[in-house]
């Protein structure tokens, strides 16, 4: 009921906001804001936040039933991919990966981002000692994470990896990666981690067995790792990496929020023309003959 009222309110608004005669991008939440916010002309198209993917799809389809034209959406393509799940909502667009911050961190950002809050001789220390980029480190560890996402989606597992409001407490990722290397623990304190976090939360969890086994038949399969890996994780664990393996002093390194905003701010344009999602953004722009993103 809330989400129906909430939704309801952003379309209202939307519609009721006279002194604006442009077009309204609806986006999931904050961290979107920011990010589109700096690739569209802002003169000629409005940005709303709807708190959800599922609320996104729910305003967009209440401004159509009111045959109000002048609006599109955003949302992260999440597992839809892997699940074979078809978006068919009118004038709403996905991330080419399952979200904007893997999208991100697959570009230069990734390392202008490092760049700011430790030394060049840390990090080639680091890779050197691992054999790996710390690109290829975070996105393994990420990936053992969204195996576990995965399953529990599948097969309703019952766990929990999000607080309810943005500013709760996340899931303690230091659990399950050491500090030292940033190498993955292991599935068993990885299961026990998430089941700690989600037992306050729910009473539908699955028995930690059968966790484990529906992860490892998860595991064995091969998916896209851009659409596996989920980019909350991935700051999380690039956190761990800078604040204790790297041990950063850096003032502006508080948590994974700060890494989240430090990537969208070194995610350049040039970056962004390339997506799959631009050319379809750029697609709409044309067909409908448009000014609504920057050149």
């Amino acid at each position: 009921m809330e989400s129906h009222i909430l939704v309801d309110r952003i379309a209202n608004a939307i519609m009721m906001d006279k002194t604006f005669n442009g077009y309204h991008l609806i986006v999931e939440g904050n961290k979107d804001y920011k990010l589109y916010s700096k690739f569209f002309n802002l003169e000629n198209l409005r940005i709303t936040e709807a708190f959800g993917c599922e609320k996104v799809k729910m305003v967009l389809q209440i401004l159509s039933d009111r045959n109000f034209d002048k609006k599109l959406g955003i949302i992260d393509y999440d597992f839809n991919k892997i699940l074979n799940i078809k978006i068919n909502t009118n004038n709403l667009f996905v991330t080419d990966d399952h979200d904007i911050e893997v999208m991100i961190i697959k570009t230069s950002a990734l390392e202008n981002t490092i760049n700011i809050f430790t030394q060049k001789k840390k990090i080639e220390d680091f890779e050197k000692n691992r054999k790996k980029t710390i690109r290829e480190c975070i996105i393994s560890v990420g990936i053992e994470i969204g195996n576990l996402k995965l399953a529990n989606k599948i097969y309703d597992l019952g766990l929990i990896f999000k607080p309810q409001q943005p500013d709760g407490n996340q899931i303690k990722y230091k659990d399950f990666i050491n500090n030292n290397d940033l190498t993955f623990l292991g599935h068993d304190k990885l299961v026990d981690t998430v089941i700690n976090y989600s037992q306050s939360k729910t009473n539908k969890l699955k028995p930690k067995k059968e966790i484990l086994d529906k992860l490892k038949e998860v595991s064995k399969k091969k998916f896209e790792t851009e659409h596996l890996v989920n980019g909350h994780d991935l700051s999380n664990i690039l956190y761990i990496l800078l604040k204790k393996t790297f041990s950063s002093t850096n003032k502006m390194l508080h948590d994974f929020n700060s890494i989240e905003d430090s990537l969208i701010l070194a995610y350049e344009f040039v970056e962004f023309k390339k997506t799959k999602l631009y050319e379809a953004l750029n697609i709409f722009e044309n067909f409908n003959t448009l000014d609504i993103l920057k050149k």
